[in-house]
């Protein structure tokens, strides 16, 4: 059960009960859109419709973004500088390829709950659940270069413990609807790849509405190496720019080991060094530096 109560980082802002944002009318409307373009493209080309549409594709167009703290996968990191864990559950879903004339696009849902555990002896604190959901299509625009458009909510909450066991009073009634624009790129120059976009909350509520703010990222997954088989060592980076704190910085480095098949899913053993603002809405306006070692299951 997740409590609600006022803002446990800023006293000053009023108090909000903790609920879902309401929904804009502009991302019913990109909904609405969406489905009627796709009811409109099955009827025009219903004749050509088996080449035209492949539904539940195996393999993705995108990589997940490897060092990027709240990537949709199912995670377990542990801290190394603090008896905490971080812990995900959730993953990409591609829906359908959709191929016509010179389109080649991949549209997707994507969801995940993130959680971080403080221990207590013999059982955990759960502190925070943080929801993630996302669609989107992935567009190719050459063998090696695809853009991301899509949208997007969150909604990132303390829950039972930090309340109970932890001495937590007051929460902040977080949540986002966004727009994401990306561009990604291959590049064999550095044994990997390359990312980098925006998303547009213009719908954004940190216990009161704050809309239009951007949160920029860009990283890169390179100097991928064989090892011994399948298992290659990598290293990554992500790095994040919130226009609410004055652009503000997360930045996060990743090195590891990984195998990885040929439709994009992986299982990766890393060390991960974050440092800069919190990757948690309820601390949004914080700074900590994590030392965290894992496993990805990138799905």
């Amino acid at each position: 059960m997740i409590k609600q109560s006022k803002n446990i980082i800023n006293p000053s802002c009023p108090n909000v009960s903790v609920g879902h944002l309401p929904m804009d009318s502009r991302l019913k409307r990109a909904g609405m859109t969406l489905l009627f373009l796709f009811c409109y493209t099955i009827t025009v080309f219903a004749g050509d419709f088996d080449s035209l549409i492949t539904f539940l594709p195996k393999q993705q167009y995108v990589s997940a973004f490897t060092a990027n703290g709240n990537e949709h996968r199912i995670s377990y990191n542990k801290l190394m500088n603090r008896t905490s864990l971080v812990g995900s559950m959730g993953g990409i879903f591609p829906i359908a390829n959709i191929q016509y004339k010179g389109l080649d696009a991949q549209v997707s849902v994507a969801s995940s709950i993130y959680t971080f555990l403080n221990s207590a002896g013999l059982r955990f604190q759960v502190v925070n659940v943080d929801f993630f959901v996302d669609m989107y299509a992935d567009i190719k625009l050459s063998s090696a270069t695809t853009t991301r458009i899509g949208w997007g909510h969150t909604s990132q909450h303390l829950v039972d413990d930090a309340f109970e066991s932890l001495g937590y009073t007051k929460s902040v009634n977080y949540a986002r609807d966004f727009y994401q624009l990306f561009i990604i790129h291959q590049l064999p120059l550095i044994k990997g790849f390359v990312y980098g976009g925006t998303y547009y909350n213009f719908s954004f509520l940190i216990d009161k509405r704050i809309d239009g703010k951007f949160l920029w990222e860009a990283g890169a997954e390179f100097l991928n190496t064989p090892i011994y088989g399948p298992i290659n060592f990598y290293s990554a980076i992500d790095i994040k720019m919130r226009s609410e704190l004055a652009y503000g910085t997360t930045q996060s480095f990743q090195i590891g080991i990984k195998v990885q098949d040929e439709l994009l899913r992986a299982i990766r053993l890393a060390y991960t060094y974050r440092t800069g603002i919190e990757e948690r809405g309820q601390f949004y306006n914080q700074r900590n530096t994590y030392h965290t070692i894992g496993m990805f299951f990138d799905f």
